[in-house]
């Protein structure tokens, strides 16, 4: 089954339904671990280097409090720990996925928990049962600043408590009563920092649909402003931003660009025949067949100018731009728009002049100039075709003046 489109309405009406819990529909989960993973990468790698240096200032209290296991503890440290927290680092990438990169975040404080907790059950110091307590710090940490999802969070914290309870039995530091107040002060802060990590991210997840939706917004009202109203086409404003884009690309100074200019034949006659209601109409039509003949996305197709329109073609021949256009001109004529005005058997037509050139050899305005000029030419050679009707030929067709080839009327 294909994804649910992300469209403005769809965040919105996802938002209005107040939706409860943290996972998304799979359509929004996608594009939201699609928006959020690299910075989430970021933010895991920054930390590496903090984790580092604060486990290892550690070594500090392991000494104070486990001396006598302090050479296991440097083995730990240096040999285990340290090493695997870098490589989480460097595992870790922008692109990586969800599971991954959050089973290798889980995977630094069950690492350091349980060399905390071998210290705690190999030693025979008097002072053991205060170091165990570094866990209720290794609990903090986890929930509330690396902030890992929190279905991955619920099972560390589970890991932890659980790896805590166990070491406390088989360690035998500590009298039953004050066991179970280390393990219920344990759980309870797991408990506690679970609740907060579950806000934070509920927060973060609804400031983030928010943000979507104002994006979205923003990204309608742009592409609002690049239609024409009339036609659905893109309009001018559209043309000049693709144009400077096209003509400031420099990987690309070979192939060529394409313009074909189209006009419908004799519309002032029919806007005056049967009103500027059905002349719209007719120019809506007409967009719709050159709208239906572009090939990709990257063709571009413009309402220009009242009843003009025009067609860019990026990396297109001209004996391509050519075909195209005529099967725009077959597309309309195809149509039979009655126009009476031409007699009962005639029907609306279109006009169509091409050409094609690198950008590096001729601006785009005129190659606009260029395509009007053989629009003009197919008009003045009895409309209803494309201009010029053959492929680019130097003696027959010397090099038109644009004035020239001018026409008052349609």
């Amino acid at each position: 089954m294909a994804d649910k489109p992300i469209t403005l309405e769809a965040i919105e009406n996802f938002i209005a339904a107040r939706h409860k819990g943290l996972v998304f529909p799979d359509w929004l989960e996608r594009r939201f671990e699609h928006d959020t993973r690299e910075r989430r990468a970021k933010r895991l790698r920054a930390a590496i280097p903090f984790i580092v240096v604060i486990y290892n200032l550690f070594l500090i209290p392991d000494w104070m409090l486990v001396g006598d296991e302090i050479k296991i503890a440097l083995i730990l440290h240096f040999a285990v720990v340290t090493p695997w927290v870098l490589l989480t680092g460097w595992l870790t990438k922008d692109d990586s996925s969800k599971l991954l990169r959050e089973s290798l975040a889980a995977s630094i404080p069950v690492a350091i928990v349980l060399q905390i907790l071998v210290g705690f059950i190999l030693t025979s110091s008097p002072d053991a049962g205060h170091y165990q307590y570094f866990v209720l710090l290794v609990l903090l940490f986890t929930n509330t600043v690396q902030r890992l999802p929190f279905r991955y969070a619920v099972v560390v914290s589970s890991t932890i408590v659980t790896c805590q309870g166990l070491a406390i039995v088989i360690s035998g530091h500590m009298p039953l009563p004050v066991a179970l107040v280390a393990i219920t002060t344990l759980g309870v802060a797991a408990y506690l920092t679970l609740v907060s990590n579950y806000y934070l991210q509920r927060d973060g997840r609804r400031a983030y649909l928010h943000a979507l939706r104002d994006r979205l917004q923003h990204l309608e009202i742009e592409e609002v402003a690049k239609r024409d109203a009339l036609t659905d086409l893109a309009n001018r404003h559209h043309l000049h931003a693709r144009l400077d884009e096209l003509w400031q690309q420099d990987d690309d100074t070979v192939s060529p660009v394409a313009m074909i200019m189209l006009d419908i034949d004799h519309f002032k006659m029919f806007n005056d025949r049967y009103g500027h209601v059905t002349g719209d109409a007719c120019i809506k039509r007409v967009a719709a067949c050159v709208r239906a003949e572009l090939r990709n996305a990257n063709d571009l197709a413009v309402r220009y100018g009242g009843e003009e329109l025009l067609v860019l073609l990026p990396k297109t021949e001209a004996s391509v731009a050519l075909r195209v256009a005529e099967r725009i001109r077959r597309s309309v004529e195809a149509l039979g728009i009655p126009h009476e005005g031409l007699g009962a058997t005639r029907i609306v037509t279109v006009s169509c002049g091409a050409a094609a050139a690198p950008a590096s050899t001729i601006s785009a305005w005129e190659l606009i100039a260029a395509a009007d000029v053989a629009l003009y030419a197919a008009k003045r050679s009895g409309r209803n075709q494309v201009w010029p009707p053959f492929l680019y030929d130097r003696e027959r067709e010397p090099g038109a003046n644009v004035t020239s080839l001018r026409r008052s009327g349609n």
